[in-house]
C-alpha cells in the first residue's frame, strides 16, 4: 500500500515535467475524391486522361468531385507542370528538385491549361463537375502535366530549436489527375545526354546532370555508377539507380548520396552508366571537391538538424530527475519500519563485557 501512495505521489510528477508522453487524437472532415470524365477520343483507362490532339486545337476536359464528409469543401484547382526527377516524373507548380527544369517552354502544361474557376465549393456528400480547356501548343511528341484539386486541412504549428521560433506549416489534402496529349506519333528514344558532375552541399552529393531533349517520355531508364577518390584506392562508392523514366524537354541532377564513407575534400573520378530502354551508355568525368564545401554542408546539415550542435543551457532534466530519485529514496527510508533490536539483560555482578 505504502508503495501505491509512492506512485500517486510520483505520477503527476512525472505527467508534470514530462507532458510530451501524452498522445492526442485528431479527426479528419476533408475527405472528397475526383474521377476522370474521359472524353470520346481517351486512349485506354489507366485512370489518367490520355488523348490525341492537334497543334493550336482547344479540348475541354471534365471532373467530377465528390465530397465525402458531411462539411462543405472548398476545392482549389490548379494545374502542374511535368518534372523530372530520380523517383521518375513529378507534377508542380515549379520545379522544388535541385537541377530540375523544362528545357523548351512550349512542354509547359501550365501555361497551355485555363480554369474557367481556380476554387469551387461542394456542399456536403454532394458533388459537383467542372471544366477545364487545354490549348495544344505547336509542339511535336507529347505534352504532359497534371490537374491537382486540394483542400485546406489547417495549419500545424511546429517548435523551432530557437527560443520563440515558430514554423506555421499549411496542410492540404489533394487529389492529381494526370494529363497526356500526344500530338504526334512518336518512337522511344535511346539516348540521354549527360553532363559534367558537381558537387551539392545541399544534398550531400555529386549530382550528375542528365537531359532528356527529346519531345517524348522516356520511360525504362536503369544504372549503375562508381565514384573512385584519387590517391585513396581504399574509397569506393558504388550503387544501382532504380528504374525510372523523365518527362518530355526536361533536365534534373542525379544524386549520388554519401553512404559509409567519410566526406572529404580531395580529387574524385564518376562513372556512371545507363541502360535506356536496353541502350547502354557510359559516361566518365572528375570533379574536385574543396574544403569551402565540405565547411558549407556542416552548415547546412546544421541547420537542418541533422548534425546536433549542443547548446550551453543549464541541465534542468537532469536536475529533475535527480530530486524525483532523492525523493523515492527519502520516501521508502521514512516508511520503513525500524528493526527491534534485543537488549541481553544483565545482572548484579556480572561482568560488562560479558565474561
Amino acid at each position: 500500500m505504502k508503495y501505491r501512495k509512492i506512485l500517486s505521489i510520483l505520477f503527476p510528477l512525472i505527467i508534470i515535467f514530462f507532458p510530451s508522453f501524452m498522445i492526442y487524437a485528431e479527426g479528419n472532415d476533408f475527405e472528397f475524391r475526383v474521377e476522370p470524365i474521359f472524353p470520346e477520343s481517351q486512349i485506354g483507362n489507366q485512370g489518367y486522361y490520355h488523348f490525341k490532339g492537334k497543334p493550336n486545337e482547344t479540348i475541354t476536359l471534365q471532373a467530377r468531385i465528390i465530397n465525402d464528409s458531411k462539411n462543405e469543401l472548398i476545392v482549389n484547382i490548379r494545374s502542374l507542370n511535368a518534372y523530372s526527377g530520380n523517383q521518375g516524373i513529378i507534377y508542380q507548380e515549379e520545379p522544388i528538385l535541385e537541377g530540375a527544369s523544362i528545357t523548351n517552354d512550349s512542354f509547359q502544361f501550365k501555361k497551355a491549361t485555363t480554369n474557367p474557376s481556380s476554387e469551387v465549393t461542394v456542399g456536403p456528400l454532394e458533388s459537383k463537375v467542372v471544366e477545364f480547356t487545354i490549348k495544344i501548343p505547336e509542339i511535336n511528341g507529347t505534352l504532359l502535366g497534371s490537374m491537382e484539386f486540394r483542400v485546406f486541412q489547417g495549419t500545424e504549428e511546429l517548435t523551432q530549436k530557437e527560443e520563440n521560433s515558430q514554423l506555421l506549416i499549411d496542410q492540404y489534402k489533394a487529389v492529381n489527375l494526370g494529363v497526356q496529349v500526344d500530338v504526334t506519333d512518336y518512337k522511344e528514344t535511346q539516348t540521354l545526354a549527360l553532363e559534367d558532375p558537381l558537387y551539392s552541399p545541399e544534398q550531400m552529393a555529386i549530382m550528375v546532370p542528365i537531359d532528356n531533349s527529346h519531345p517524348v517520355i522516356v520511360p525504362n531508364i536503369t544504372g549503375t555508377y562508381k565514384v573512385t577518390k584519387s590517391k585513396d584506392e581504399a574509397f569506393s562508392l558504388t550503387g544501382d539507380i532504380p528504374s525510372f523514366k523523365m518527362a518530355p524537354m526536361t533536365a534534373f541532377h542525379y544524386p549520388i548520396r554519401w553512404s559509409g564513407e567519410a566526406l572529404e575534400s580531395g580529387d574524385y573520378h564518376v562513372t556512371f552508366t545507363l541502360d535506356v530502354n536496353g541502350n547502354t551508355q557510359t559516361y566518365e568525368q572528375s570533379l574536385t571537391i574543396k574544403n569551402e564545401e565540405i565547411k558549407e554542408t556542416q552548415q547546412k546539415m546544421e541547420e537542418r538538424g541533422e548534425v546536433t550542435v549542443a547548446p550551453k543551457t543549464f541541465p534542468w532534466t537532469t536536475v529533475i530527475i535527480g530530486i524525483l530519485v532523492v525523493v523515492i529514496v527519502i520516501l521508502l527510508l521514512l516508511t520503513r519500519k525500524p528493526k527491534t533490536q534485543r537488549k541481553d539483560r544483565k545482572y548484579p555482578g556480572q561482568d560488562p563485557n560479558g565474561a
